[in-house]
C-alpha cells in the first residue's frame, strides 16, 4: 500500500520572499565588490592616482575634480607632450583648483572648463606649489602663459590673461616653457567627448 502524499506546506509569505530576495542581493553585491577590488588591485580601473571621469549622469560634489583627461601639449615647433589634468568642471572645483597640494607631479595638473568664454584672472591663494598657467581659446589656441608663485596671505597678485579664454591648464611651474608652449601654440583634450558639460 502506498503512504498517501503529505498535503503541501503553506505558500511562502511575503516577509519570508523579502528576506530571500533581500539576501540574494547582498550575495550578489559582495561578489560585485570582490570583482571590483580585484580589478583595482590589478590596476585595471583607476585609483587615486588616476582617477578617471565620472560616467554622464554622474553627480561630482561641488568643489570635487570631475575625473581626470588627457590633454595634448602642441608647441609650434617640436613633438607634442601629453598630459593627465584633473577637470574643475562647475563653479566650486574651480574655486578650489590645486589649493593645499604639496605637490603637483610632472605631467600632471588640473584644466578649469568655462561654459562661455571669460577673461578673468587667476591667484595663489593657499596654494602650495609654484605653477604655470596657460589661458586657452575654445578653438585649442593659447592666448596667454605665466608663471605663478605660491601666496599664503593677502594680498596676492593676480594673473591676467592676454585676452578671453575657455578654458585654462594649469601644470608645474616650468612646464610649458620646457615642452616649448606659448602664445599661439595648441593644448587640446586628446578625448573631446570625455569632457563633461561645464557649469
Amino acid at each position: 500500500m502506498r503512504e498517501p502524499t503529505p498535503p503541501p506546506g503553506p505558500p511562502p509569505t511575503r516577509s519570508r520572499v523579502a528576506l530571500l530576495t533581500g539576501g540574494l542581493l547582498l550575495v550578489v553585491a559582495g561578489v560585485a565588490l570582490v570583482a571590483w577590488i580585484l580589478v583595482s588591485a590589478a590596476g585595471l580601473v583607476g585609483g587615486d592616482d588616476d582617477p578617471t571621469m565620472a560616467a554622464p549622469g554622474t553627480t561630482v560634489a561641488p568643489g570635487e575634480a570631475a575625473g581626470t583627461v588627457d590633454y595634448r601639449l602642441e608647441p609650434a615647433d617640436g613633438d607634442p607632450v601629453t598630459v593627465r589634468l584633473e577637470v574643475a568642471a562647475d563653479p566650486a572645483s574651480r574655486a578650489r583648483g590645486l589649493m593645499e597640494r604639496e605637490q603637483v607631479p610632472p605631467g600632471t595638473g588640473m584644466v578649469f572648463l568655462y561654459p562661455a568664454d571669460v577673461a578673468q584672472a587667476f591667484w595663489m591663494k593657499n596654494t602650495l606649489v609654484p605653477l604655470s598657467i596657460a589661458f586657452v581659446a575654445a578653438d585649442g589656441r593659447v592666448v596667454s602663459v605665466a608663471e605663478m608663485t605660491p601666496c599664503k596671505a593677502d594680498p596676492c597678485p593676480s594673473y591676467a590673461p592676454a585676452g578671453p579664454y575657455r578654458y585654462a591648464v594649469e601644470l608645474a611651474a616650468g612646464s610649458f616653457g620646457a615642452a616649448g608652449v606659448g602664445p599661439g601654440a595648441r593644448v587640446v583634450p586628446v578625448d573631446p567627448a570625455a569632457l563633461p558639460e561645464p557649469a
